[in-house]
């Protein structure tokens, strides 16, 4: 017998660390040496089934087979149920409706048939009639449904007056895969019939792709033209002083034209600087002319703002700058670099006589024809004017070849733009630029798929992307004006027509809104200037 303290079986904390050591090391060989092995092993582990040596082994295989056997014959037996009820049903079917047809004079003895042919069905197979009858009122919910359908549409096609299919016969659901066409046109109507003031904001960087004539007429005659529209050219730090100047001189020939910044730009945009254009200037001055309208009005109710636009041109910037300038909340419509972020009409009240409504940016209808290639070159067109989200372009480079053309009638914006990337000359291979040009933007921007290869794709996404943000200049020119006259008879003189008619509207549309500051007060001059 021994005698004493006994002796503990736990292992020092050196000699366990030394076990758990050896053991990490020894695992990670082993991984090693399985990723060298070619053989292929699946990653599921195998069931090792029951030990040999288990004493009832041959009893639990006995039972799993017997449950496999049954769950087969109960699966054959429920098809072949199936199968007689599906026979049984049609029979029905057939039967009630050769009995309707026999005795379609006599209601009496229709009622008395049906009866005697249900009961008859109850007693051998009562699932039969019950299957027959849904089949019966399923059929007739969908003519119902069909019918309604077709009677909405006709409905919506008549009020929104084509504006829900183009003229090429394409449905304009096409331009927008997450939302209903209609359903924007819907909301954009009501918001031009509800607007005293309708706000039509216009890209600076191309202020004619982003004008829609037959939504200005459509405002223009609405009401009796007791409606007013003012231009208003978002996104003026994006191009420089003397070609902004020149695209208010032109618009303003049509309609009253304000500049606006109505936010601040992308990271690394480049931007001009317009010295007293700012954010607070121009939505100030935005706000006292909608505010001056208002009170010259002298309404009861509160003056209706509403603004509309193609998408991802500020519009919901726009309300948010002036709600700013009363002090309210700075989200009060929500924005996003992405086109689609408005869905919906969204009432924004600034004070007791003004109310904003902000609308769903949609592509208005042109007449273009509708061949192959000019479908490519309008989906490019809406891609550069950023009306198209990312996620649903799905081929970036038409749009990329359209800027560089753009931008190559320009030596020096076109050395701007390989300078944003550092790139060096690029190649001409059959005349084409654009494959070099995103090949050599994919190796500098790491938009490269395996072995190496230039992902041309990623590279031109990433290029629309930049000119979505302003990091890559570019801007149109406005057309030249040339003055309309017609020609002077005996009868009548010369006169210039709906020339003069539109700026005799501009110029009483601008006093009802006392469009002061802005390149405003020199309006009148620069107009008749140009004109004469």
């Amino acid at each position: 017998m021994k005698v004493g303290k006994p002796k503990s079986k736990r292992v020092p904390v050196r000699l366990r660390n030394k076990i758990e050591k050896s053991s990490a090391a020894k695992q990670r060989k082993n991984r090693k040496e399985a990723k060298k092995n070619p053989q292929w092993r699946s990653k599921t582990k195998k069931d090792p089934g029951i030990p040999n040596l288990f004493p009832f082994k041959d009893k639990i295989l006995a039972e799993i087979e017997e449950k496999r056997r049954l769950k087969e014959e109960e699966a054959a037996q429920r098809k072949q149920l199936a199968k007689e009820q599906r026979l049984r049903g049609e029979t029905v079917m057939d039967i009630e409706e050769g009995a309707e047809d026999d005795l379609e004079d006599d209601d009496l003895l229709e009622e008395e048939s049906e009866d005697e042919d249900s009961m008859h069905v109850d007693e051998s197979n009562p699932m039969a009639a019950l299957l027959a009858s849904a089949k019966a009122r399923a059929t007739e919910f969908e003519k119902q449904k069909t019918h309604d359908g077709d009677a909405m549409d006709e409905d919506d096609d008549a009020e929104f007056g084509g504006f829900g299919e183009e003229e090429d016969g394409t449905t304009a659901a096409s331009v927008r895969k997450d939302s209903s066409r209609k359903a924007f046109d819907k909301v954009y109507k009501q918001v031009v019939e509800a607007s005293d003031v309708v706000l039509y904001v216009l890209d600076a960087r191309d202020p004619e792709g982003t004008r829609s004539k037959e939504v200005e007429q459509m405002v223009m005659a609405a009401d009796g033209g007791s409606k007013r529209m003012i231009f208003i050219l978002n996104k003026i730090d994006l191009v420089p002083p003397p070609v902004l100047r020149s695209w208010l001189v032109h618009l303003r020939r049509s309609f009253p034209t304000l500049p606006l910044r109505a936010s601040k730009p992308a990271p690394n945009a480049k931007t001009f600087d317009h010295k007293e254009l700012t954010i607070k200037g121009t939505s100030e001055t935005l706000f006292k002319a909608l505010k001056t309208f208002a009170e010259s009005r002298q309404l009861k109710r509160s003056i209706k703002v509403g603004i509309i636009g193609y998408p991802n041109v500020g519009k919901s910037s726009v309300i948010n700058a002036l709600a700013l300038r009363m002090g309210g909340r700075t989200g009060a419509c929500p924005v996003g670099a992405e086109a689609g972020v408005t869905t919906s009409l969204r009432e924004v009240k600034l004070d007791n006589k003004l109310k904003l409504l902000d609308s769903p940016g949609i592509v208005f209808p042109n007449k273009a024809e509708g061949s192959k290639s000019n479908k490519v070159e309008e989906r490019a067109r809406l891609v550069l004017l950023n009306a198209v989200p990312p996620k649903e372009i799905d081929d970036p480079v038409p749009a990329v070849n359209l800027l560089l053309k753009r931008l190559s009638t320009s030596p020096d914006l076109f050395a701007k733009l390989v300078e944003v990337y550092d790139l060096p000359p690029l190649h001409h291979v059959n005349g084409d630029t654009t494959t070099d040009f995103l090949v050599q933007v994919a190796r500098k921007r790491g938009r490269l798929g395996k072995g190496g290869v230039p992902n041309l794709h990623s590279a031109a996404l990433a290029v629309v992307t930049d000119w979505r943000d302003g990091r890559i200049q570019g801007w149109t020119d406005p057309p030249k004006h040339v003055a309309t006259v017609v020609k002077s008879s005996k009868t009548a003189p010369a006169t210039k027509g709906v020339v003069g008619d539109q700026k005799k509207i501009v110029k009483e549309w601008s006093a009802e809104f006392k469009l002061e500051g802005l390149w405003g007060d020199d309006e009148s001059t620069e107009v008749d200037a140009m004109e004469t």
